[in-house]
């Protein structure tokens, strides 16, 4: 009996069939993710830019924050503790550093001569205040003393108060003005022998009174060993002390006060 050979051939059209769907189905799969893989790179070159460290205009930003807690802690700092010295008598006051030294108007009255500051030349000066720089501030050098003095003559018109500050020849002359106050003012070097100083005096004349300003700076250096202080660094620190004094206008009592004075020193009439 002989074989039909129409399933076999049936069967191996069947398997070709499939074969073929088969490969035509990876080939069209391989020609998708071609396709897909040059789309997703060219979307990574177009956003290449947008890296997390390229610069943005919120990078920017962390300079003020950065400057302004700078600046909140520079506000926190301690302020210098400041003195005021103010006469009610004679209506003057300044300021000074709490490091600096004072002297009462008895202290340097009974003190040493070295601590009176140069006369005007006449009887009725009289000193309220010393101020003086301590020597710790300019340690190992040849800086001797530093000072601020305040004086003042009510026996002197205005005129005399001017021609009290007579410049040398090498001196310096000038004016200036200090909250309202207009000021005369001279300077003056001397030394020798290892020592110098340096002085200016300030004048200006107010409420009948002449008020009477000195600054000095004194240096001794004998051996000449000693590191040198410049002395113009010193007077700017009493310079600053001189730039808060006050002076306070005389208080004129108004015509209802001195009216009113008038009638209460009248002796009351008895009948």
């Amino acid at each position: 009996m002989k074989l039909s050979n129409a399933p076999i051939a049936s069967s191996t059209r069947k398997i070709h069939l499939v074969i073929l769907l088969a490969a035509l189905a990876m080939a069209a799969t391989t020609v998708g993710c071609s396709r897909n893989s040059g789309g997703v790179s060219s979307s990574i070159a177009t956003g290449s830019s947008l890296r997390a460290d390229a610069p943005q205009a919120g990078t920017f930003t962390v300079e003020p924050a950065a400057a302004t807690t700078k600046t909140s802690s520079a506000e926190k700092l301690p302020v210098p503790k400041l003195i005021t010295y103010k006469s009610r008598d004679y209506g003057v006051s300044f300021v000074y550093p709490w490091q600096y030294s004072f002297l009462s108007a008895r202290a340097v009255a009974q003190g040493d001569a070295s601590l009176r500051p140069k006369s005007d030349g006449h009887d009725g000066q009289i000193t309220l205040a010393r101020i003086d720089i301590p020597k710790g501030f300019y340690a190992d050098s040849d800086y001797e003393s530093g000072y601020f003095a305040l004086s003042l003559d009510q026996d002197l018109s205005q005129q005399e108060c001017e021609a009290s500050l007579v410049a040398p020849k090498d001196g310096k002359l000038g004016t200036d003005t200090i909250n309202g106050a207009e000021f005369r003012w001279i300077e003056t070097d001397s030394g020798g022998g290892g020592q110098a100083a340096k002085l200016r005096q300030y004048v200006t004349f107010s409420n009948s009174t002449c008020y009477e300003f000195e600054m000095g700076v004194k240096t001794r250096n004998e051996n000449g060993l000693a590191r040198e202080v410049n002395p113009d660094k010193v007077l700017r620190r009493l310079d600053g002390i001189l730039r808060t004094v006050q002076i306070l206008p005389e208080e004129v009592p108004t015509a209802a006060e001195a009216e009113s004075s008038t009638e209460d020193s009248e002796p009351a009439s008895h009948n």
